[in-house]
């Protein structure tokens, strides 16, 4: 056991047997039920080290309603493992009334060396074997991710996964867009609402995701997470039931990891309410079916150089245009717009549609990406019913009047600022650390919202700063609120 659980696991449960046995006793007093209920929230193999703690209950982690197995030590025994886990199914299999194991697990993430080889593929093997046992049991949650693979491959997921009709969650993830199942195989997952995929290869043409999701009827929500669609011929998402969708590139700094964008994305989502979007502007857009969506977070990029000059810029984007996948989401209610998305917005939306439902907007900026602010003024002329709005850090590029909402140092006062007309009555901004490093400039922004937008109810300023920090900040917003805006509320929150 040694050389498969932490040495630090060991020494706590040590530790535990000699100072703790008063705890120990008052959990075995506990019925059998609730013992396996305590140990399910822990990962099996931390449940594994209470065997040690009682003789009553030495099994019991064997038979908890959820199983989180896991490799991923480069130090720890791969035999060593495979026995472990097979200790566990043999238990679970001998006792005739166990609990219905409604959670399965298993992410092997461990480094497979030369001299590993016959372990590594022993491994593999026996993990379609503990996948089978928990589709045996009916499992409802499945949860699979596999990293590191033997010399000699594998031979890919069971295809029954895809047929279990009891299945409601399922989880794959990989790296390096391996593919673990052929994109052909057959796919009914008739109780299937939640599926998430992280980097799995599926097929050249996205073949494998499209069957996978024609066959998951009554899907709510779908998570794509690091899927390779820009080498689709057409990246597109359709189903009627979908309600949450999540398109995302976790490794978005990396753009050799994209070498071109989509050529065409199109939806198909009548009845979608929540979009998380993440990805390049595409080479165009097909029909996009938000009729149902009440809320999106959206990060559109335009891979080009932070550091480029505006006119190399607009001719990097002459063919970009999100102005077609802008209008299909104008009905949101809630929009949270990041930093590559003002970007896009300033040089690549030749017109910004009227949001005429959006009642809250959230502006991300940050230090590390300058914002172009742009495009903000349309934006919020473009809001009628905007009731809230957000500021995720104020930091920008410095152009002036930046487009008449707000005053950069050294710029001039605008004549005639966007939001004398805007309808928001609560304005938050979570300060990132301007307000500690730079408080005069990042007061005169301050000033500047609370002079010009005349129906501010509640302003709350989220701040990192220490204690003293935020109450002289509190302290000096509210002499500017007391002639500036008198009835507005004014909060300084630590973050």
């Amino acid at each position: 056991m040694s050389r498969f659980f932490p040495q630090e696991d060991l020494q706590q449960v040590q530790s535990t047997n000699i100072n703790n046995r008063t705890m120990v006793d008052i959990i075995s007093t506990l019925p059998s039920e609730m013992r396996q209920l305590l140990l399910s929230f822990l990962p099996t193999r931390h449940a594994a080290l209470t065997s040690s703690l009682s003789k009553a209950w030495r099994d019991e982690f064997c038979l908890t309603t959820n199983l989180k197995l896991e490799l991923y030590d480069d130090t720890a025994d791969i035999n060593q493992f495979v026995s472990f886990v097979n200790r566990i199914l043999d238990v679970r299999g001998g006792v005739p009334n166990r609990p219905s194991l409604q959670k399965f697990l298993l992410t092997l993430n461990r480094a497979i060396f030369a001299d590993e080889a016959q372990a590594g593929t022993l491994l593999f093997q026996s993990a379609n074997r503990w996948i089978s046992f928990a589709l045996d049991s009916r499992v409802t949650t499945l949860t699979l991710g596999f990293y590191e693979f033997p010399d000699d491959g594998y031979v890919g997921l069971p295809h029954r996964i895809f047929t279990a009709n009891f299945l409601v969650n399922l989880r794959i993830s990989t790296s390096d867009h391996v593919c673990l199942f052929d994109s052909h195989v057959p796919v009914l997952l008739p109780s299937l609402k939640s599926l998430r995929l992280d980097m799995v290869g599926l097929g050249a043409e996205g073949q494998g995701f499209h069957n996978l999701l024609r066959g998951c009827p009554v899907i709510e929500e779908l998570e794509m997470k690091d899927l390779a669609w820009f080498t689709w011929p057409s990246s597109s998402v359709s189903s009627k039931t979908l309600k949450t969708l999540s398109i995302c590139w976790d490794i978005y700094g990396a753009e050799d990891e994209r070498p071109r964008r989509p050529a065409s994305v199109f939806f198909a989502t009548p009845n979608l309410e929540y979009l998380d979007y993440n990805d390049d502007i595409a080479g165009g857009y097909g029909a996009l079916d938000f009729t149902s969506l009440v809320e999106a977070e959206v990060r559109l990029h335009l891979r080009v150089e932070q550091d480029e000059d505006e006119d190399e810029l607009e001719n990097a984007v002459e063919d970009a245009d999100a102005s077609g996948f802008m209008s299909a989401i104008c009905n949101v209610k809630k929009l949270f717009l990041h930093a590559d998305t003002l970007q896009v917005l300033a040089f690549a939306c030749p017109a910004i549609p009227p949001f005429p439902n959006l009642t809250e907007l959230t502006i991300e900026s940050h230090q590390d990406q300058l914002s172009d602010w742009d495009a903000l003024p349309v934006l919020l002329n473009n809001c009628p019913q905007l009731h809230t709005l957000v500021f995720m850090g104020l930091t920008h590029q410095a152009k002036n009047t930046c487009g008449n909402v707000c005053r950069c140092e050294g710029g001039e006062v605008p004549q005639h600022s966007c939001l004398e007309a805007s309808p928001a009555r609560v304005l938050k901004i979570h300060d990132f650390g301007q307000a500690t490093a730079e408080m005069d400039r990042f007061l005169v922004m301050v000033r500047h919202f609370l002079v010009t937008m005349p129906h501010l109810e509640r302003f709350t300023v989220y701040c990192d700063g220490s204690t003293e920090t935020r109450a002289n900040l509190s302290r000096r917003i509210r002499g500017i609120q007391m002639r500036a805006s008198p009835m507005c509320r004014i909060e300084v929150i630590g973050r």
